[in-house]
C-alpha cells in the first residue's frame, strides 16, 4: 500500500480485502505409488502425468517392473496427477563420467622430433606411440604449449605430423616429445549418491551422471556441438569472438538394443563457464536466461545431472582458458567442432551404473529381496530416507507439501503393503487400495490372509480380492495382476464422472471393461463371508464383471465402513483448513468467529440433498458450531454431518392372490 502524506487536505480511501471466495468443488485426484523398475529418479517423490511417467520410468514390463508400476500406469490414464517413488537397492549405483584435467606427460620413445615455432607441422622419423587425436609438445615445453595431432602422413623416410594450430612452443631439432591427454573422462564405481562427487576437486571440471541409479543408464551418451552464433554475443571491435569455445548445443542420446543411437533429450544451448573473466554472468542477451551448463541441464533434463567442481575456473581465468575450453568441448563432440580441424571423441559415455543386489535374478527378471521390500514399505509409510527429503514430507499434514487422495499398493506381500496402511491411517485424508498380500487361489486363502496377514481395522483403507489374468498390451504375454489395477481405474473414473462420494461398486460404476480370468470365482457363501470381513470381491456374471462391494477395513458398525462416506470425510479434511487458514492470528472478534461458521456452513450447503444437483447430494443434514476458548486462544469448529447412505440391498416381495 502506498505511503501517503495525510497532512495534505484531501479525501483518503483505504481498501481492505475481506472477501471470501469459495473453493472449487472439483479437485484433480492425486495417486501415490511406490514402484520397482530399472530406471528413473530414485528414492524421492516425482510428480508426473502419464507421458512424464513413461518418459522417466519407461513402460510396464512384468519381467522388469513391479505390479505397482502397472497400477500407477493405469491410474495416470485417468488422472494427470501422480506421486511416484522408485525404490532401488541400497547399493545401486549411478552411471557417471567425470571430466578431469590431466597434465601427466608421457615421453615418446625417440628423440627424432623437430618442432618449429609458428608452424603447424612437426616432423619425425619415428611416431611409435603417437596417434591422431593426441596432444604433443616439445619435451622442453609444458602442457600449455601442447597442440593436437590431426593427421600423421608417412613420407617414406619420415613422418609429417599436422597440428591443429601453429606451434607456440620452443624450436627443437631431433628432440624428445611428450604426449598429453589434457582432459580425460573417468568413471567412478559404487557411486550411490551424488553427494559422493567432490565439488572441491581442483582437477575436476564437471561430474556428469545419471538422474537415477541402474545399469540402464550405461547406454546414455551426452553429445554436443559448438555454437558459434552464441559466441557472437561477445565480440571485439572487429567482430571477432572474445571467448571462443564457450557455447555448445548439448543433447542426450541412448543406445538401443539394436545398437542405434536415439535422441532422448535436448539439444539445449549451454555455456561451459558460469561467468566471463570480467565477472559478468553468461546469459542469453535475447531472453536473459542464465546459460551455465550446470543450471540448464539440471533444470531441463529428466535423465542426467551435472555437478561442477573447482576445475571449471581454469576455463575462465587461466592464461590458456580458450584452449582448455576447446579441450573440454572435444570430449562432448562427435567429430570436429564447427570451424576447427580438431579431433573430437564420441561423446561422454556413461559407465558403472548398477542395479544393486536383491532386485533382479540372473536372468534379469524382477525378484525383489526382503531387504528391498523393506525399503518399499518405508517408502509407502513415508519413512524412507529420501535423497531430497521429499518422501518424509508425506507425513506432514499440518502444512502439507503433498496431499495424495489414493495410495495404491497392490502386488506386494502383506507386510510391505502395511506401510501404505500406516500412512493413510496417519494422514486420515487419503485411501489405501490394497489386496490381501499376493495371489490367492480360493476364498478360504483370502479369508485366512484377512485374519492373519492384513488384519487392518481402519476406515482409510480398502482390500480387494481375486488376482486376475489378462493379455498385457505392453509385452504381449499373459500377466497375473493385483485387483488394485482395476480398483484404482474404477475409483478415478467414478470420481470424475460422478463425484468422490459416489460408491464405486455395481454393474455400472464398478465395471471392469477388460477380458480377465479370475484366480477363482467366489460363490454366494464366500461373498457373504467377504462382506462380513470387509473384503471387496469381483463378480463375473452374464451381464458383466464388476466390483460388488465398497467396504473399508473398518470393523465398527459405522457408516465409515462405506468407502463413499469415508472418501467424503477425507475430502472435508483437505478442504476445510484452506477455508479457515487466513483467520489464524486475526483478532478474536465476533466478526471473525462468525466468518468461520459462515464459511464452513456455506461450503457444506453445496452437499445437501438436492434433486436438481444429484452429483453433489451427499448430506442429509449438517450442523456447525463455533466457539472461542479465551484461555487457550483456540477457535473450536465442530462439524456434525449425516451422510446419505447407499442402496446395498433390494428386496422385492411378490404377493399372489
Amino acid at each position: 500500500m502506498p505511503v501517503l502524506d495525510r497532512r495534505e487536505a484531501a479525501v483518503y480511501v483505504t481498501i481492505e480485502d475481506k472477501s471470501y471466495v469459495e473453493p472449487s468443488l472439483e479437485t484433480g485426484r492425486i495417486v501415490y505409488g511406490v514402484i520397482l523398475c530399472d530406471h528413473g529418479p530414485h528414492n524421492r517423490l516425482v510428480e508426473c502425468n502419464l507421458s512424464k511417467f513413461r518418459k522417466l520410468f519407461g513402460k510396464p514390463d512384468i519381467r522388469r517392473t513391479s505390479q505397482s508400476f502397472y497400477v500407477m500406469d493405469k491410474a495416470l490414464q485417468y488422472t494427470g496427477r501422480g506421486l511416484v517413488c522408485r525404490v532401488v537397492p541400497e547399493d545401486a549405483a549411478l552411471a557417471n563420467q567425470a571430466i578431469k584435467f590431466d597434465d601427466t606427460a608421457t615421453p615418446l620413445a625417440t628423440t627424432s622430433f623437430t618442432f618449429t615455432n609458428g608452424s603447424n607441422t612437426v616432423t619425425s622419423t619415428d611416431v611409435t606411440g603417437l596417434s591422431v587425436g593426441d596432444w604433443i609438445a616439445n619435451a622442453n615445453d609444458t602442457i600449455d604449449e601442447a597442440a593436437q595431432v590431426i593427421s600423421i602422413v608417412n613420407n617414406g623416410s619420415d613422418y609429417t605430423i599436422t597440428l591443429d594450430r601453429k606451434y607456440e612452443g620452443s624450436d627443437g631439432t631431433d628432440v624428445n616429445a611428450n604426449k598429453y591427454t589434457p582432459y580425460k573422462t573417468e568413471s567412478a564405481t559404487n557411486i550411490t549418491s551424488d553427494s559422493m562427487f567432490d565439488a572441491t576437486q581442483t582437477d575436476v571440471v564437471f561430474y556428469v551422471y545419471a538422474n537415477g541409479a541402474g545399469e540402464w543408464y550405461n547406454n546414455i551418451i551426452v553429445k554436443g556441438v559448438r555454437n558459434t552464433s552464441m559466441e557472437k554475443q561477445y565480440v571485439d571491435d572487429n567482430g571477432n569472438p572474445l571467448y571462443k569455445y564457450m557455447f555448445m548445443d548439448l543433447a542426450v542420446y541412448r543406445i538401443n538394443e539394436n545398437g542405434n543411437e536415439v535422441l532422448m533429450e535436448g539439444p539445449w544451448t549451454v555455456s561451459l563457464i558460469p561467468r566471463l573473466p570480467t565477472g559478468e554472468p553468461v546469459r542469453d542477451f535475447a531472453s536473459g536466461e542464465y546459460l551455465y551448463i550446470e543450471n540448464i541441464v539440471n533444470r531441463r533434463s529428466d535423465l542426467i545431472r551435472i555437478k561442477a567442481a573447482l576445475g571449471v575456473d581454469n576455463l575462465i581465468n587461466h592464461a590458456d582458458a580458450e584452449d582448455k575450453r576447446l579441450q573440454v568441448m572435444l570430449l562432448f563432440t562427435d567429430g570436429s567442432p564447427l570451424g576447427t580441424s580438431n579431433i573430437g571423441g564420441t561423446g561422454l559415455n556413461f559407465e558403472n551404473g548398477t542395479d544393486g543386489t536383491g532386485m533382479y535374478d540372473v536372468s534379469g527378471n524382477l525378484v525383489p529381496s526382503t531387504q528391498l521390500l523393506g525399503l518399499v514399505k518405508q517408502a509407502y509409510a513415508g519413512t524412507l530416507t529420501s535423497v531430497d527429503g521429499s518422501v518424509e514430507q508425506l507425513r506432514e499434514v499440518v502444512y502439507p507439501w503433498y496431499q495424495p487422495d489414493y495410495i495404491v499398493v497392490g502386488g506386494f506381500d502383506a507386510d510391505t503393503e502395511d506401510g501404505a496402511r500406516q500412512l493413510s491411517e496417519f494422514r486420515e485424508d487419503c485411501m489405501t487400495l490394497a489386496d490381501t498380500g499376493g495371489i490367492k487361489y480360493s476364498p478360504e486363502e483370502e479369508l485366512d490372509a484377512r485374519l492373519n496377514d492384513v488384519p487392518w481395522n481402519t476406515w482409510t483403507a480398502m482390500l480387494y480380492t481375486q488376482y486376475r489374468k489378462f493379455r498385457d498390451e505392453y509385452t504381449g504375454i499373459d500377466v497375473t495382476m493385483t485387483p488394485v489395477y482395476h480398483a484404482i481405474e474404477r475409483h478415478l473414473f467414478v470420481d470424475g464422472a460422478y463425484f468422490i462420494a459416489e460408491p464405486v461398486a455395481g454393474i455400472e460404476k464398478g465395471a471392469i471393461q477388460q477380458k480377465i480370468k479370475l484366480a477363482y470365482r467366489a460363490n454366494h457363501v464366500a461373498r457373504g463371508d467377504f462382506k462380513e470381513h470387509e473384503l471387496n470381491a469381483t463378480i463375473v456374471e452374464p451381464d458383466g464383471k464388476y466390483f460388488c462391494e465398497q467396504f473399508t477395513t473398518w470393523k465398527r458398525l459405522s457408516i465409515l465402513k462405506r468407502a463413499h462416506v469415508a472418501k467424503f470425510v477425507m475430502y472435508l479434511k483437505k478442504m476445510i483448513p484452506p477455508l479457515l487458514k487466513d483467520i489464524l492470528h486475526r483478532k478474536a472478534t465476533q466478526y471473525w468467529i462468525n466468518q468461520a461458521k459462515f464459511r464452513v456452513e456455506t461450503f457444506l450447503s453445496h452437499f445437501l440433498e438436492n434433486p436438481a444437483v444429484e452429483r453433489y447430494s451427499i448430506l442429509k443434514d449438517f450442523s456447525v458450531n463455533v466457539e472461542f476458548d479465551e484461555v487457550s486462544s483456540e477457535l473450536n469448529v465442530v462439524i456434525d454431518i449425516t451422510p446419505i447412505r447407499s442402496i446395498e440391498k433390494i428386496n422385492v416381495f411378490i404377493i399372489v392372490h
